[in-house]
């Protein structure tokens, strides 16, 4: 063979390697962290669920830039496991259907918040799993507006800057308000999902879009001066929702926290005790 030929198929070879290695990096890295639907029906032991709703590209880049175990979702799968003393498993919403969800060992499903929607059609798709399930929910940010949508309330943007105020992210939908940071919400009205708390919570913000109103089945639990519906609860089920992000919580602002563990608590869930317990 020519040397060239084989310096060119050489050449070929390389890139056609590195293509399937970079792609086989990105697909293990996505298992890392989701479970495909078949690994989900395998299951057998109790579980928590975390539904992710995010945009895939904005979760492979997020992969790309970072190891898979300091990916968000990741991180919450582990903080899910420690409060709830089961095994959890985070699964994509373009990789399965509300069925799949819907099973006897499934004793809670957590809906995350999102930046970017993939479609109405795929939404729609999870409606009659959160209206007619009598598993447990949460669903946080775009997690709640998923779940006040199945019940047909509207979601809408957040009031536009006024001027000179400024953007604390000016990237995402420039020129419109947004609560964003450690913020204070006001509960008006008392739920064992704030057992423990204040009057006024402290907890993470992330958001542009708002809940325009309370659904018919729900009641309204807390609220911010930007924001009318930052926390609700079904009237018959375990079924909430906040605005809000109580799975990002830290040392200095542990609110979160707490009302994660009384979710957990009013499933029937907590950490295993220790052996000296």
């Amino acid at each position: 063979m020519p040397r060239l030929l084989q310096a060119i198929c050489a050449s070929v070879l390389f890139c056609v390697l590195s293509a399937g290695a970079a792609l086989a990096a990105e697909v293990d890295a996505w298992r890392t962290v989701f479970a495909t639907p078949q690994e989900l029906a395998a299951i057998d032991e109790p579980i928590v669920c975390v539904l992710t709703i995010q945009h895939p590209e904005i979760i492979r880049k997020q992969l790309a830039d970072k190891p898979a175990a300091e990916y968000s979702g990741a991180k919450l799968r582990e903080r899910v496991q420690q409060q709830s003393g089961l095994r959890c498993v985070v699964v994509h919403f373009t990789e399965v259907r509300g069925e799949d969800l819907d099973r006897s060992n499934v004793k809670a499903i957590l809906i995350t918040g999102r930046s970017k929607t993939v479609s109405r059609d795929l939404d729609a798709q999870f409606h009659p799993l959160i209206r007619n399930t009598q598993i447990p929910m949460f669903g946080f940010c775009g997690g709640m507006q998923l779940i006040g949508q199945a019940y047909s309330a509207k979601v809408g943007p957040l009031r536009k800057l006024r001027e000179g105020e400024k953007d604390p992210n000016p990237g995402y939908h420039p020129g419109q308000f947004k609560e964003w940071g450690f913020l204070p919400v006001q509960i008006v009205q008392r739920d064992p999902l704030f057992e423990g708390l204040p009057e006024e919570i402290v907890v993470r913000q992330a958001h542009a879009f708002q809940m325009l109103q309370v659904p018919d089945e729900f009641e309204l639990l807390a609220s911010s001066p930007e924001c009318k519906v930052e926390a609700f609860k079904h009237r018959q089920r375990l079924l909430y929702g906040t605005q809000f992000h109580p799975e990002v919580n830290d040392d200095e602002h542990p609110h979160g926290r707490v009302i994660l563990e009384n979710f957990f608590r009013l499933v029937g869930l907590g950490p295993k005790p220790s052996a000296g317990d």
